[in-house]
């Protein structure tokens, strides 16, 4: 989940603020009112909502690219019957018997090759080649774990900032309580103090 848990600890911290003046912003706006404090601190916290959204987005579409690069269709599996004729037997052999382990590192099926002789045989790969495959799919599976990642990121971001404004606004729909008997008001005069004509 994360690599870092000093970015970790950031990006929380970060985030509990944005999130908490998004709800007090939306919560003051909608309770008294377009005024400067709440505009500020509405738009600082969507700001940050959604650099830290489209920052998570950027890089799920980033390793969904290379998820696509790594993923490209590999050549046929069969060779084409009058393939390499124009080559030496030692190159025909050594180039096709490198077009069969590439097949096999990039999709990993098992194709055939031409031996030095003409013959067709079928790739049967090493223990290096083995463990080069081995790497690979961790990489990729590695990839799509960490695309997922960013993309639920991303759509978290999305849902507090989305929540946060409809907590604000849920809670400036109650009505204030009323001041007491005896106490100090908004002007600075008492409720009970006796009124003048």
């Amino acid at each position: 989940m994360t690599e870092n848990w000093i970015d970790f600890s950031i990006s929380v911290l970060g985030g509990a603020i944005a999130f908490l003046c998004l709800y007090e912003g939306t919560r003051r706006l909608a309770t008294y009112g377009v005024h400067r404090k709440g505009m500020y601190m509405t738009l600082l916290a969507v700001g940050v909502c959604a650099l830290y959204g489209v920052f998570a987005y950027w890089k799920y579409v980033d390793l969904s690219a290379s998820l696509a690069l790594s993923r490209r269709s590999p050549a046929s599996v069969q060779l084409p019957l009058n393939w390499g004729k124009g080559f030496s037997p030692e190159k025909r052999a050594s180039l096709s018997f490198g077009r069969a382990r590439r097949t096999y590192f990039e999709s990993g099926t098992l194709g055939e090759y031409l031996d030095s002789g003409g013959n067709t045989r079928s790739f049967a790969p090493a223990q290096e080649d083995v463990k080069r495959r081995e790497g690979l799919v961790v990489r990729r599976a590695q990839l799509e774990y960490s695309a997922r990642a960013a993309l639920a990121e991303a759509l978290l971001w999305l849902i507090a900032g989305i929540v946060a404004v409809i907590f604000g606004l849920a809670v400036s729909l109650e009505k204030p309580p009323r001041p007491v008997e005896g106490e100090v008001d908004a002007e600075g005069s008492h409720d009970d103090a006796p009124t003048s004509r």
